[in-house]
């Protein structure tokens, strides 16, 4: 197969940067990180080792669009280098651009999570221009072979792609978590839309997310209380009175500034406390899937997971969280053994 790109030395002043670079620095954060003086150190005394990535672009601009590689451009400007060496795409197709800039920085794990999610909100932009009539099913699935990434991380950034830049900017500045995001949406909007459809087209989906957005930032929503609370009582809520009941309380939820998740779900258990079958039958399903992830995760090797960082990554991260709910259940459960 013909290389997609050629190797050539070009002048910085030559290449444009790209307006929508998706870790979203600005030229006055890479000033004032310590890194980039240190790069800046490098390349005047040894020019520009690793090449730049850019794409010809004609009858607009310079001579050719950054793809990859901003700080060593900047660096070299600053330092005034006249040459560096730069990987010139042979394709003019946008998407192949947006594939190579996703991989190079997925594999040097500088992104993100906002940086992800603005990548992904854009490529996914070119894939329904390119594909109009393409269901979103199959868009996800050619995201996968084009990302590298799972099923359950392209939900997580589209989920967290539903939310406008300056909210992106708060989870960037540490106001806000990217864990919030993508749990506003998978543990409250979804459920929402998926049960109670008529109260969330009464609502609104941007009044719901901004009720939420505001709870997180006085404090009173953690990431995780919407999947500890309100998907649990939405699981429970099975009858018409318990249906009407919760949908009250949800709705009570977004307009009540200070009600908290853990309100919700304690007073639908007043109301309608758990019958002791439900209980046992929940009790001996979770019996069965321990067994399950026993016996799967006496199978994982984690020495051989060296040469998949990614998958250790993610393992490693459920386990944590799945840790954090077994010691909670545990001390319960020592209270009554």
């Amino acid at each position: 197969m013909p290389s997609r790109y050629i190797l050539r030395q070009v002048a910085p002043e030559d290449v444009d940067f790209d307006p929508l670079n998706p870790r979203g620095e600005t030229v006055e954060e890479i000033a004032g990180d310590p890194s980039f003086q240190q790069l800046k150190n490098s390349v005047y005394k040894f020019g520009v080792l690793v090449p730049i990535v850019v794409h010809k672009q004609e009858g607009k601009g310079k001579k050719y669009r950054l793809v990859d590689g901003e700080r060593r451009l900047r660096a070299a400007l600053d330092t005034g280098q006249k040459r560096i060496p730069a990987h010139i795409a042979t394709s003019k197709d946008e998407m192949s651009d947006l594939e190579q800039a996703f991989q190079i920085h997925m594999l040097r794990k500088q992104w993100r999570p906002v940086a992800e999610t603005r990548a992904f909100r854009r490529i996914l932009k070119v894939f329904r221009e390119r594909y109009p009539a393409a269901k979103e099913g199959d868009l996800f699935d050619e995201l996968e072979v084009v990302t590298g990434y799972t099923d359950t991380r392209l939900k997580a950034l589209r989920r967290a792609s539903k939310y406008t830049e300056e909210v992106l900017n708060e989870v960037d500045a540490g106001h806000l978590k990217f864990s919030h995001l993508v749990q506003f949406e998978e543990s409250f909007v979804e459920q929402l839309s998926q049960h109670y459809g008529d109260l969330l087209k009464k609502l609104g989906r941007q009044r719901v997310r901004q009720a939420l957005l505001d709870k997180a930032r006085r404090g009173i929503l953690a990431a995780r209380s919407l999947m500890d609370n309100v998907v649990p009582a939405v699981a429970r809520a099975k009858t018409a009175p318990e249906k009407t009941y919760l949908g009250e309380l949800l709705e009570k939820f977004v307009d009540e500034a200070d009600m908290s998740a853990e309100e919700v779900f304690n007073r639908f258990e007043r109301r309608f406390p758990p019958a002791a079958s439900d209980l046992l039958e929940v009790a001996k399903s979770a019996i069965a899937q321990a067994e399950v992830l026993h016996g799967l995760l006496k199978q994982v090797e984690t020495g051989q997971l060296l040469g998949f960082p990614k998958v250790a990554r993610e393992l490693k991260k459920s386990l944590t969280e799945l840790k954090a709910v077994l010691n909670e259940r545990l001390r319960k459960l020592k209270s009554i053994t």
